[in-house]
């Protein structure tokens, strides 16, 4: 042991303990005692102080993180803005770039249109007075007046005979419709209807001399659905020489075609586009299929354009009258917008072009960039705005369309922000579960180990006051029997009786003796797990009869009575006479003890149903009610004062449970303070082993 001076602070603590448990004791304890404080020392060193490191890093950790986590989610949104600027940068950039390419080189900008912009509907080119050169203003031709036809009787007699399918007839009426006619516009139709009539007569030398007048003196003139007499003229003489001479024939088709798409067509009129797609149509079979593609492209674009160009003129109109089409530098481009599209005029030295794109189109490709400048998976949508969309919410990332769109905007929104928030939640809950959970973990693994120090302080207490309370039991007998040998050998007995007493001491304290060492020898073979018992069966009666007839002696000796009641009908019970004869002794041993101010002591033996009870009861102080479960535990001692003060083991209940559990039975207790103990022994009828 540890003198005082080497226990440093804990002598205060000693002092305290001497003066409750004695200085032997104290020192036991403070001893058993330092080591666990180093345990302790260790321990928070190493766990638990680690432990709350790493609480407290983890919450710093998971801040962090939602910091980063909201940082990244801005960064995102923000490079979502910034993809979205420099595809729309690259769209409108193209478009212009395109456009003045074009126009340095010298190529047309009013045919391919969709290869300079997929949007792009139309262009407009006006010169530097301001007139529409392309395409060409509707006001520039009007188109025949039919009224006087249909009250012209000739008209009506060929048109009755057209009907009547008397082609021959209907020629003749239209001839002298020619004649009759004042107008040159309305002679020209005559002419061009009577030549059709001759044609569908068979009367073909007479068809060609007709359409040959048509085109060489009427040409220009426009019938009432738009169609120019000579384009329709020209049309059915390729026709004609397409039977006659192919070759020839579909030349002069192609060439009509190629002059149709050249030339500027009138907004309003598609009679142009009508008459060039019936001259590709009659030559699809016989004419090169480049030539073909071509000329099927240009009529497309033309014929797109003009559509345009006559749903769009009037909204170009308003913008030009309200002086917000600005003249610009060769080479920039200024923008506008009207209900249906979106214009970019830009000017050359002489001329200024107007191109329409089509709003609904320029929009669709808006927001397939905006859609484009962020995942489908991912926590933001990019939004195009206009001045009258309502805000959703405070965007993440806000990217301005201007100079194209005014007041237009791209706003970077979380895709669904209740399921940004409740995931970034459920990440700081996880994380701080995680950590809370360590906590735990640490604090429990804190606890289990404090009470675990605390039991295995509180074993090394009961061993030492074990090995200190045996050495007293010890020396008690071995005392007797040595004061009594000794006054034997130095004839201090003067007569038989005395000796008799005297041997009587001895051979009493010898079974003490030997009962104790029984006791210690079978506790620590109980405690190894090596303790066997011989089963049998029996008269457990006759066996309890034994016990109690050979304890009544020293019993007496002591001032006890002692009681048997015993049943003569007893089944047999399985058992091991030696283990009972142990249990009885140290009940009995028990009794005596802590039941000698009552004087007496009863041993009941009775059936109840499947078992055998051996009741042992006293009028002893008895035990409190907390304390009747852990009596059985080894080593415990009563902390009642009373008890206390009888000097024990503490392993005797503990070896009677135990002996009880191996036959397959128990046994239980009830007890008052000041009333008296009654131990009862539960034997099964079963053989051990074979017990539910």
């Amino acid at each position: 042991m540890d003198d005082e001076k080497n226990l440093g602070p804990l002598r205060l603590l000693r002092r305290v303990l001497a003066a409750r448990r004695g200085d032997v004791r104290a020192k036991v304890d403070l001893y058993h005692l330092r080591g666990v404080l180093t345990f302790v020392a260790i321990f928070a060193a190493t766990i638990v102080l680690p432990g709350l490191l790493l609480a407290y890093y983890g919450v710093a950790g998971i801040r962090a993180q939602q910091r980063a986590g909201a940082a990244e989610v801005e960064r995102v949104a923000s490079g979502a803005g910034d993809n979205f600027q420099v595809g729309v940068d690259s769209l409108f950039k193209g478009f212009e770039d395109n456009t003045l390419n074009r126009l340095k080189s010298g190529q047309s900008v009013t045919s391919g249109l969709r290869e300079i912009s997929e949007s792009l509907r139309v262009v407009f080119r006006y010169d530097a007075e301001g007139a529409l050169r392309f395409p060409r203003s509707p006001d520039s031709e009007d188109a025949l007046d039919d009224q006087e036809l249909f009250f012209f009787a000739p008209w009506q007699a060929a048109l009755r005979s057209e009907r009547l399918h008397e082609f021959g007839r209907a020629a003749f009426f239209f001839g002298q419709a020619a004649r009759e006619a004042r107008a040159p516009d309305v002679k020209g139709q005559a002419i061009y209807a009577r030549a059709n009539a001759a044609h569908r007569a068979g009367e073909i030398f007479l068809a060609e001399q007709l359409y040959t007048e048509v085109l060489t003196g009427y040409a220009a003139v426009r019938d009432a659905y738009g169609f120019r007499l000579g384009d329709l003229a020209r049309l059915k003489l390729g026709e004609l020489r397409l039977g006659r001479d192919p070759v020839a024939g579909e030349a002069a088709v192609r060439e009509h075609v190629d002059e149709l798409l050249a030339e500027p067509w009138i907004i309003g009129r598609g009679g142009e586009a009508a008459v060039a797609r019936r001259g590709i149509d009659l030559i699809a079979g016989r004419a090169n299929a480049e030539w073909l593609g071509r000329a099927r492209g240009r009529l497309e674009d033309r014929a797109s354009q003009l559509f345009w160009a006559e749903r769009l003129l009037p909204e170009l109109e308003t913008l030009g009258a309200k002086g917000r089409m600005l003249r610009v530098a060769p080479g920039e481009f200024s923008y506008s917008r009207t209900e249906h599209a979106l214009w970019a005029t830009t000017w050359t030295d002489e001329d200024q072009y107007v191109l329409g794109l089509d709003l609904e189109a320029v929009m669709a490709q808006l927001r397939e960039i905006a859609q484009r400048s962020t995942s489908p998976q991912g926590d933001v949508i990019a939004v195009v705005r206009g001045p009258d969309d309502p805000e959703r919410e405070p965007p993440l990332a806000r990217r301005s369309l201007a100079p194209w769109f005014p007041n237009w905007s791209l706003g970077v929104y979380p895709r669904d922000a209740a399921d940004l928030l409740r995931r970034q939640g459920e990440e700081r809950q996880r994380g701080i579960g995680i950590i809370l959970l360590s906590v735990a973990m640490i604090t429990v693994g804190t606890v289990l180990s404090a009470r675990l120090v605390q039991r295995e302080l509180e074993v090394a207490r009961d061993k030492s006051d074990f090995a200190a309370n045996v050495s007293h039991e010890l020396r008690s007998p071995i005392t007797q029997i040595r004061l009594k040998a000794e006054a034997l050998q130095l004839g201090l007995a003067p007569d038989a009786a005395s000796r008799e007493r005297h041997y009587d001491v001895i051979v009493r304290e010898a079974e003490r003796l030997s009962r104790l060492v029984d006791n210690v020898l079978d506790f620590a073979a109980i405690e190894r797990g090596r303790k066997k018992y011989t089963f049998r069966p029996g008269d457990l009666g006759l066996s309890v009869a034994r016990m109690v007839e050979a304890a009544m002696v020293a019993m007496e000796t002591r001032g006890m009575d002692i009681q048997l009641t015993l049943p003569e009908d007893l089944p047999v019970v399985w058992h091991d006479t030696d283990a009972v004869s142990q249990v009885l002794t140290n009940l009995l041993s028990n009794a005596a003890k802590y039941g000698q101010e009552s004087g007496w002591i009863k041993v009941d033996v009775a059936l109840s149903g499947e078992e055998v009870l051996v009741a042992i009861s006293d009028g002893g102080i008895g035990i409190a009610p907390e304390e009747q479960r852990q009596i059985f535990e080894q080593y415990y001692r009563s902390s009642d004062p009373l008890a206390r003060r009888k000097k024990g083991t503490g392993i005797g209940l503990t070896i009677v449970k135990y002996i009880m559990e191996a036959h397959g039975g128990r046994v239980s207790v009830r007890s008052a303070p000041g009333s008296g103990s009654t131990f009862t022994l539960h034997f099964p009828l079963r053989p051990p082993g074979l017990n539910a």
